[in-house]
């Protein structure tokens, strides 16, 4: 067994020191230890040996930074004759600016698939991402900021980019958060039931519609800038274009999860914080983009997506692959190593490092 008491964090974190003494207790093995375990259970036959140490070498700079090691970091680590050398390259890796870049540019790709500047910039937008990776913002505060975000903040107004450079259509906002949130291509079910993948419905479709539905582009005359709006009505509603079932006044729901069916009540003239006009930027006292930000924590779909794509960006291929087709006919390859990946995902706070340092030890 190999033993891990006795590495160190070189940031000396100490959230990080307890994000990570959270995905293990005294009572069972470290988490890389487990995920073994599950792998080994469900081999079919003969299990790759283990890489040797110019292989690793390789693997471990290209998945944690990106790029090769220099002549230099090869030759040290393959003279270095000490055991744990691979759990102390991780640690630094992990540590490193090199790794927040990496994250950054995967992260970039993953969320705007290289769309053209429109409201925010690319270096700004990559900067935030980088900044967010380098002071370990939990993955699950990344993707509410995601969402929620209006453009006013400045500190977090690189993060509206999602959002402002999908110009707030509704639609292409939809589809792009069932993918990249929930990993769940709902196009197909705009206009029906999905006719390829038997769980995926119309009306998840416009569950989440309804989320963002009254969000929309405001530009600030004075600022010269864009900026989100919202306002405080405006329904959800739909008609199947093959079966003519329809949905009126549809209640926000996340996929698969349950209904937002209760929301506060305003008296008339009471709704909004600013209302909206010509000129003023519509700020709702309740808001439907907001609390779909504010659910996505508790979500099991949410925390399968980011646990997948993690295991992916590790290994080139997700336990559910591709990554944004979740459904029971194209189940993961190792189920319950997914549901425990996505458990302690939530068990470390979201905490990237944590999870990637465990599978990075991994015999896998």
């Amino acid at each position: 067994m190999r033993s891990h008491s006795h590495w160190r964090w070189p940031t000396a974190g100490l959230a990080v020191l307890l994000a990570l003494a959270a995905t293990a207790s005294a009572d069972e093995p470290p988490l890389c230890e487990r995920i073994d375990a599950l792998i080994d259970a469900a081999a079919v036959g003969p299990l790759a040996p283990a890489a040797s140490d110019s292989d690793f070498l390789r693997r471990i700079y290209l998945d944690l930074t990106g790029v090769i090691p220099t002549a230099d970091q090869g030759r040290s680590f393959l003279a270095d004759t000490a055991a744990d050398k691979r759990q102390k390259l991780i640690d630094a890796l992990l540590a490193s600016p090199q790794y927040a870049r990496h994250m950054a540019l995967s992260w970039d790709v993953m969320l705007m698939e290289r769309r053209n500047d429109k409201a925010i910039k690319t270096p700004e937008w990559q900067a935030w991402l980088r900044k967010s990776f380098a002071d370990n913002k939990p993955l699950d505060r990344l993707c509410r900021e995601l969402v929620a975000t209006d453009g006013t903040d400045d500190a977090l107004r690189p993060a509206a980019r999602f959002l402002l450079d999908r110009d707030l259509e509704p639609n292409l906002v939809t589809r792009d958060l069932g993918r990249v949130l929930f990993g769940m291509d709902f196009q197909c079910a705009q206009c029906h039931d999905h006719p390829l993948i038997d769980d995926y419905y119309q009306a998840d479709y416009y569950g989440l519609y309804a989320f963002v539905l009254r969000s929309s582009m405001f530009t600030d005359a004075k600022a010269k800038k864009a900026l989100i709006g919202e306002k405080a009505d405006g329904e959800a509603s739909y008609k199947s274009v093959f079966t003519g079932d329809a949905g009126d006044n549809v209640s926000p729901r996340l996929p698969k999860g349950p209904t937002v069916a209760i929301e506060p009540y305003f008296g008339k003239g009471q709704e909004y914080v600013s209302a909206p006009a010509k000129e003023v930027r519509g700020v709702p006292k309740y808001s439907r983009r907001g609390q779909l930000a504010n659910l996505l924590r508790d979500s099991a779909e949410f925390r399968r997506n980011l646990a997948n794509r993690l295991w992916a960006h590790m290994f080139g291929r997700g336990i559910v692959h591709p990554v944004d087709f979740h459904y029971s006919a194209n189940p993961p390859s190792h189920p319950e190593l997914l549901t425990l990946l996505a458990d302690e995902l939530a068990k470390a706070n979201f905490d990237a490092p944590a999870i990637l340092r465990q599978i990075a030890l991994t015999r896998a």
